[in-house]
């Protein structure tokens, strides 16, 4: 099996096919609250993702590393666009031409899961999906602030109750 068909790198491929236009951020901040909900649903996580806090919430340094594998493989599309005061960011949008093989075989017992809360989130770009992450209970469990840095780098309890 290639790198690029890991369970984790089909999850972020699967989210980047399913939500149109999503930033780095909005992938972490997805991958997250799949595997959270994942766990509340079923009682495990669908990614082998570990978050910690990070200053703009959930953060594994693997979904960065996942995401530019997939960039690099043409999987996965970067795109600049531009904010109404000027500023840049870059989008990401799933290669629907590509030939590399990547499936999401993997993901597939788990897919009514992911596409459920896809669905409950559909539109909610990197700043909301930041701040519905701030709200769930691991984050809270760390007495985590918007903009703060109480806790930087602390593991998450994804079964914080």
């Amino acid at each position: 099996m290639s790198i690029e068909n890991t369970k984790n790198n089909q999850l972020i491929a699967y989210i980047v096919k399913n939500h149109p236009k999503v930033s780095v951020t909005g992938i972490m901040k997805l991958c997250y609250l799949i595997d959270l909900f994942s766990i509340k649903k079923g009682g495990s996580k669908i990614s082998d993702f570990n978050y910690v806090r990070y200053y703009y919430g959930p953060y594994d340094k693997s979904i960065r590393d996942g995401l530019d594998l997939l960039v690099q493989e043409k999987i996965v599309i970067p795109t600049s666009e531009f904010t109404p005061s000027g500023a840049d960011y870059v989008v990401y949008s799933f290669n629907e031409d590509n030939d590399t093989g990547i499936d999401f075989n993997l993901i597939e017992e788990n897919q009514e899961t992911i596409d459920v809360l896809l669905e409950n989130l559909k539109g909610y770009g990197a700043k909301t999906l930041t701040e519905v992450a701030y709200k769930t209970k691991p984050m809270l469990k760390l007495g985590a602030t918007l903009g703060g840095d109480e806790n930087i780098g602390v593991e998450l309890d994804l079964n914080a109750r």
